[in-house]
């Protein structure tokens, strides 16, 4: 009976792995944001001694990565997958990663800063992210030398946008006397042009900031056609 008790008492797997670990991590980065979480702060949060955590990690910049692989994990590939099976168009599979990307991150902005300079060769969800949409690029026909400058470009306003999401709702009310600034802020929340006013179904970001929407998919857009043009028969259907 003793030995039975023993057996059923055994844990069916570890207590940690690098996946609960990452979990629990991105809760308190939400809770606390990126520059308050320490190793020891994420033990207790597990209910381990700090040494168990480096059974799975190497030190802080690992859990970095860990943050990293588990948040770009969120980020939607699959505009990018119909693309590359040619069931979708260019223009909506960008539109399906970049919604999906600005609403992933919009819930991270402490980490925004820090992942958008660390490099992703020891990252292995954040490296087939970035090969699954070079692949749908070139398999849509922009040109390979072309390829970095678009991801590149849609994070940086991705980035931004992100930012924008989480900034408060006055973070542009015009001081007395900016008569100009006050006119445009109350010219913009009268814009009457159908793309600038909804989000849309698809990967919505919680809201704080009145003016984040009608920038994002101005700039989204923007992108996305600047994008087409460099497809040789998309760049001549526009100008013909």
């Amino acid at each position: 009976m003793t030995e039975l008790k023993q057996r059923v008492g055994r844990p069916i797997r570890p207590v940690l792995s690098r996946d609960t670990i990452a979990i629990h991590a991105l809760e308190l980065v939400t809770d606390h944001g990126f520059e308050k979480l320490t190793m020891s702060q994420l033990a207790k949060k597990l209910g381990v001694a700090p040494s168990a955590l480096y059974n799975h990690l190497d030190n802080k910049a690992d859990l970095v990565l860990l943050i990293q692989d588990a948040l770009v994990s969120q980020v939607s590939l699959r505009g990018m997958a119909q693309l590359i099976e040619g069931e979708v168009s260019l223009a909506a599979a960008l539109e399906d990663w970049a919604r999906s990307y600005r609403s992933v991150f919009a819930s991270y902005p402490s980490l925004i800063p820090l992942i958008a300079v660390t490099p992703v060769s020891e990252a292995p969800q954040t490296s087939h992210m970035y090969d699954t949409v070079a692949k749908a690029l070139i398999t849509a026909g922009v040109p390979e030398d072309h390829v970095i400058t678009v991801v590149v470009a849609f994070e940086s306003f991705l980035f931004g946008s992100a930012l924008d999401v989480n900034a408060p709702a006055n973070v542009l009310d015009a001081p007395e006397g900016d008569i100009w600034l006050a006119h445009v802020i109350k010219a913009s929340r009268k814009v009457s042009d159908p793309i600038f006013e909804a989000e849309g179904t698809e990967h919505p970001p919680r809201m704080n900031s009145d003016h984040a929407t009608a920038p994002f998919l101005f700039g989204l857009q923007a992108l996305i056609d600047y994008t087409l043009r460099f497809i040789p028969s998309t760049a001549s259907a526009a100008t013909s």
